[in-house]
């Protein structure tokens, strides 16, 4: 959602020092969007994953990885598969 909702769990607004206020940019993407997140996810909580799906008005059908952390998501099969999924024909037909 943003570097300091990462840092601070319990920030609720968006300061103008806030580096990554993605929470608020993404109701204004015109492009599908496909928002892919570890359920294990030890940096980033996986809320922040499902918060930033909910508020975008061209999200696609998410990827939630089971299991997946921070960083080992690409090495699960279905990552690669739904990526491919949303480049050959989501995106295509937008």
């Amino acid at each position: 959602m943003s570097g300091l909702r990462v840092a601070f769990p319990d920030t609720r607004k968006t300061y103008c020092f806030d580096a990554f206020p993605s929470i608020d940019k993404v109701s204004k993407v015109a492009s599908p969007v496909l928002v892919i997140h570890g359920t294990e996810d030890e940096v980033i909580d996986f809320s922040h994953g499902l918060a930033m799906y909910e508020r975008c008005p061209r999200a696609v059908e998410p990827l939630w990885v089971e299991g997946a952390g921070h960083n080992d998501i690409e090495l699960y099969a279905q990552y690669l598969e739904r990526l491919k999924q949303f480049i050959s024909f989501e995106l295509s037909t937008s």
